[in-house]
This record gives structure tokens, C-alpha cells and sequence, in this order.
């Protein structure tokens, strides 16, 4: 018996050790044969991919008809493979599109400095100038009117050539007039390479420093502009946010530094893989103390500027008040990447973090005080081709604008939907009487154009004081 039990004890051990064998030996299958089904399903794509390309490339009818039909395939490709659902801000660009956002990034222009709008005179009257351009250093401000650049009459010249002429003088000096308060002057400006992304204005105990990106200089001109609020004395300034999508993150950390205290930990950001860098502020930088500080923010404040908002937010936030709408919600970082052929493109790497650990990626900064800018400077619209029409009495795209347009310039509407009533159509026949057209109470292509330029000229002409928010924000300066 106790023989038998050996034997069968003996039997069960080595049963025992030949499935442990047979396990270890499918344990190390498995793997294998779900590599092999991954390499076969990769294989099968890869081959899948190279059959449809040998198939527009040789079989495909319009083939002959798409200019270098293998590289464009290619491109179109590669564009469809950044183009993902979960991360709408890893990019590819072609050639055209690199050289774009290269150029957005670097801020920089060749010119004389100022942005303007056409007025009712087809005159050009400045709504800004930027820090440090030539513009600048001539004295030129905030609603003086240029009349004439060399030789060239404003009001019988087409503005892009006017445009084009300065650029052609860079380094040559030019003669402008401009209108002050109705009175001529003459300002001799060398046309030069600045940066636009810095306006200062100080207007009497305040200033208002704009900020359109964040490019390689902007932290350098923010100090300057914080320079002249300083010498200044003033306390009290406005950071206008609006309408900034971002830029280089280093930009924001420049810019905080001469907000916030020095050593602070202005952002910092985290990899996939936990890793985290601390980005404290530019010791090139002196703080500077204000006793209030609003910033304007809008849907279109982005990246860079959400960063900014919020390390003022964490370290100043008993100074601070944000006026305007949500922020856009982008809180996360990318690199570029050159290819030898010109194009690039921009990946995520990170997510950044204010200094207390928010991130705002996709929800964004809500307003301390909101204020929704005018429908009528936010409507969307179509171009109007040459035989378009919209008509009294009908549903059209453009209805909203037309009648928000017609209503903003003064003339009677009954509503501001996309219905074009017979109301609206009777002020649109008024408005068209008004400058010389046929009134037919329709709206043609000449009618919208001349419509638009209208808006344009009297949002220009309402200039500060039509900007509700920016009204809002100089109100915040006066609690007591």
C-alpha cells in the first residue's frame, strides 16, 4: 500500500511539473502569437496604405490633373495622421502654413508701427501704435489721422500700395502728414523691423498695455511698458488679453516677472510620464508694484494667455479682477519640430499648471466680472458673390448681420434674426439713398461691402470709448 502510494504520489509530481512546463511554454506563446496578429494587422495596414496610394498615383482618372499627384498624396496623408479628435493642437504644416506660423510666433513686422482703419475720408487713422517702432519714437498716438506717406495722397491712393511703399524705404527716411486735433503736422520716420505685440498708453492715472501674442520679444517690451508706467507713478494698469491665442509660454513667464514676485514659480508642466519642470520668473525682470491690475479676456484668450491669468490669479489675485468672457480653455504645451523641406509641425508634449496646481485645459478661466462685447462686433457673415441677392421678405445668412449693421448705424429694424423683414428692407433703402445707390430696399455686393466699410469706419471712430469691456474694466479703478 504504502509502495502503491509512492507510485502514484511519484506520478501526480511529475504530472504536475509537465503542465507547469506546458503553461510556461504557452506563457511565453501568447505573447507570441498576439505580436504575430499585431505585426500582421501593422503589415496588413502598411500594405493597405501603398495599394491605394499606387492606385491614385496610377490607376486613378484625375490623377494627371493634381499637381505633383505623389507628394500631394503624401502631404494629405501625413495632414490626416495630426488630425486627431483628442488633440486638436498637434499640427502638421506645409510649407505655406510653416512659414505662417513661424512668422506669427516671431511678432515682428518692417514698417512704421501703428494699426489703423480707413476713415470716411479713406484716410488713415491710427487705433494703435506699438512700443518702440519707428511710429513711436516720431511722436505719432492714438487717433492722429495720416494724410499723406511721401508723395503718396492717402485719399487717392489705394491703402495696400501705401503699405507697400513704406515697407520699400526700410532704412531710408520718409516724410508723413498727419492731422492732430485738425491741425497738420509732419513726422520724418525711418521705416525699420519691430515688434507688434506691445502697445503702452497711459492715459491719466491708469495705463492699458495690450498684449496680441507672445513672441520672442514680448517679455522685453512688457518690461519697457512697465518701465513707463513706473517712472510714471502709476498704480493702476490694464492688461488687454482679448483676441490673444498664445504663443511661446517662456513669453508668459517673461511677462509675469514683472508682476509677480521674484523666485516665484510663474507655471509649470507635467509629461505623460509625470515628470515635472518648474518655470520661475526671468531675473532679468524687476517686479513692479501695482495696486490693481484687470485684465480683458474673451473665448479668443488662449495658451500663453491663460497661463498669464493664471499666475496673477494664484499670486496676485487680491490686486486682480478679469473683465470679459470665458477664456478659451487651452492647457496644454507643444514643440516644433523643421522638416529639411520647409515644413513642420507642432506636437503636445505637456500640460501646464498655474502655481497652485490648476490646470484649464478645456473648461478655461471664467471672468470676475462679465461683460459681453456687442452682437454687432462679434456677427459672423458670408461674402456675398456678384449675383447674390438677399432679398425683402426672406431667410438669408447674412440676415443677422445686415440688420444688426443697419441698426448699429442708426436706421430703423424691427428684429435681428435671419429673416429680412420689410422694416429692415425700407432702412436698408434709406441707407442705400444715403451714399449714392440705387435704393432698391436689397441688399447687392456693393451694397454689403459699402455696408461693412461703414461699420468698420464707425467702430474705428467710437474707438475706447465703444468698448464696453474696456469701459468696464476703467470703472473697476474707481471703488473706492
Amino acid at each position: 500500500m504504502k509502495k502503491e502510494g509512492k507510485k502514484t504520489n511519484k506520478a501526480r509530481n511529475l504530472l504536475i511539473v509537465a503542465l507547469c512546463i506546458v503553461c510556461f511554454v504557452m506563457g511565453l506563446c501568447v505573447p507570441m502569437a498576439f505580436q504575430r496578429v499585431n505585426i500582421a494587422a501593422d503589415s496588413m495596414e502598411k500594405q493597405k496604405f501603398e495599394s491605394i496610394f499606387s492606385l491614385l498615383t496610377n490607376d486613378w482618372y484625375f490623377r494627371d490633373e493634381v499637381e505633383n499627384v505623389e507628394t500631394t498624396l503624401l502631404e494629405k496623408a501625413i495632414t490626416g495622421m495630426t488630425n486627431l479628435e483628442e488633440d486638436p493642437h498637434t499640427n502638421y504644416f506645409n510649407l505655406e502654413q510653416a512659414q505662417n506660423y513661424s512668422h506669427s510666433l516671431a511678432g515682428s513686422n518692417v514698417g512704421v508701427g501703428f494699426s489703423y482703419y480707413l476713415n470716411s475720408d479713406n484716410n488713415f487713422a491710427i487705433k494703435q501704435v506699438f512700443i518702440n517702432s519707428p511710429a513711436e519714437k516720431a511722436g505719432l498716438r492714438y487717433r492722429d489721422v495720416i494724410v499723406q506717406v511721401g508723395d503718396l495722397v492717402c485719399a487717392q491712393s489705394e491703402s495696400a500700395d501705401i503699405v507697400s511703399f513704406i515697407k520699400s524705404k526700410e532704412g531710408k527716411e520718409i516724410e508723413v502728414k498727419y492731422l492732430r486735433d485738425g491741425q497738420e503736422q509732419v513726422a520724418k520716420i525711418v521705416p525699420a523691423s519691430y515688434d507688434q505685440t506691445i502697445v503702452c498708453e497711459i492715459i491719466d492715472d491708469y495705463a492699458i498695455i495690450s498684449v496680441s501674442s507672445f513672441s520672442e520679444d514680448t517679455g522685453k517690451d512688457f518690461a519697457v511698458a512697465m518701465g513707463r508706467v513706473q517712472d510714471a507713478g502709476i498704480k493702476n494698469i490694464i492688461i488687454d488679453l482679448r483676441n490673444n491665442t498664445g504663443g511661446y509660454l517662456v513669453a508668459a513667464v517673461d511677462i509675469a516677472s514683472s508682476l509677480v514676485e521674484s523666485g516665484s514659480i510663474v507655471i509649470y508642466d507635467e509629461t505623460k510620464e509625470g515628470e515635472r519642470t518648474e518655470y520661475r520668473t526671468n531675473d532679468t525682470y524687476a517686479q513692479v508694484k501695482l495696486d490693481q491690475i484687470v485684465v480683458l479676456q474673451n473665448g479668443n484668450s488662449a495658451s500663453a494667455s491663460e497661463a498669464l491669468i493664471g499666475t496673477l490669479k494664484d499670486l496676485e489675485g487680491d490686486k486682480l479682477t478679469t473683465v470679459g468672457t470665458n477664456t478659451y480653455g487651452k492647457g496644454t504645451e507643444q514643440t516644433s519640430i523643421a522638416f529639411s523641406d520647409g515644413t513642420s509641425m507642432k506636437y503636445t508634449i505637456a500640460k501646464w499648471y498655474s502655481p497652485k496646481g490648476t490646470n484649464i485645459d478645456g473648461i478655461g478661466w471664467a471672468p470676475d466680472v462679465e461683460v459681453v462685447q456687442e452682437k454687432v462686433k462679434t456677427v459672423g457673415y458670408i461674402d456675398l458673390e456678384k449675383d447674390d441677392i438677399i432679398q425683402a421678405d426672406s431667410v438669408h445668412t447674412n440676415g443677422t448681420a445686415l440688420q444688426m449693421y443697419l441698426q448699429y448705424l442708426g436706421y430703423e429694424v424691427d428684429r435681428t434674426d435671419q429673416y429680412f423683414s420689410l422694416v429692415s428692407s425700407n432702412s436698408l433703402a434709406k441707407f442705400q439713398q444715403d451714399h449714392g445707390l440705387e435704393a432698391t430696399g436689397n441688399c447687392d455686393q456693393k451694397t454689403w461691402e459699402l455696408l461693412k466699410n461703414q461699420i468698420l469706419i464707425k467702430m474705428g471712430d467710437d474707438g475706447r470709448e465703444g468698448d464696453i469691456q474696456l469701459q468696464t474694466a476703467i470703472s473697476c479703478f474707481k471703488k473706492p
